[in-house]
C-alpha cells in the first residue's frame, strides 16, 4: 500500500474523499475531504538525507458545525501521523465550512498498516 492509499483509506472510514478535487458536478453530498501530496518531505542529518516523511495537505468540507465529525476526522488524522489545523474558514463558493490541515505521515503507523495489509 502506498502512503497515498494509507492516508485515503484511513480518512475514508470517516467520510468520502478524493485526490485534489472532484469533477465539477460530481462531488458527493457533504461532508467530504480532498488531499494532495506536498513536497519537501526530506529530513537531513549529518549532511545526508536521513528520512523521507511524506507530507500532505488535507481539507475537510462540511455543511455546518459538527464537532463529532471534526473529532472523528482528527482522530483518523492522528492514526496517519502528526497534524495541525492550518486554517478554518467559511467557503462561500461551496456554502460550507472548510478545515485545512497539514499532515506528516508517521512511518511506524504506515509500516504497521502494510503489515496488516500483507498479513
Amino acid at each position: 500500500m502506498t502512503p497515498n492509499a494509507f492516508l485515503y483509506n484511513t480518512l475514508r472510514e470517516v467520510c468520502e474523499g478524493t485526490y485534489l478535487a472532484y469533477q465539477r458536478g460530481k462531488a458527493p453530498v457533504l461532508p467530504w475531504f480532498v488531499y494532495q501530496h506536498q513536497y519537501g518531505e526530506e529530513v537531513f542529518a549529518d549532511n545526508a538525507n536521513y528520512a523521507r516523511l511524506p507530507k500532505y495537505r488535507v481539507q475537510l468540507l462540511f455543511k455546518e458545525n459538527d464537532p463529532k465529525l471534526v473529532d472523528e476526522f482528527e482522530t483518523a488524522l492522528s492514526k496517519i501521523g502528526t497534524w495541525r489545523l492550518y486554517d478554518a474558514d467559511y467557503l462561500d463558493s461551496e456554502d460550507c465550512i472548510i478545515h485545512d490541515y497539514r499532515v506528516s505521515l508517521n512511518l511506524s503507523s504506515y509500516r504497521e498498516s502494510e503489515n496488516q495489509y500483507y498479513g
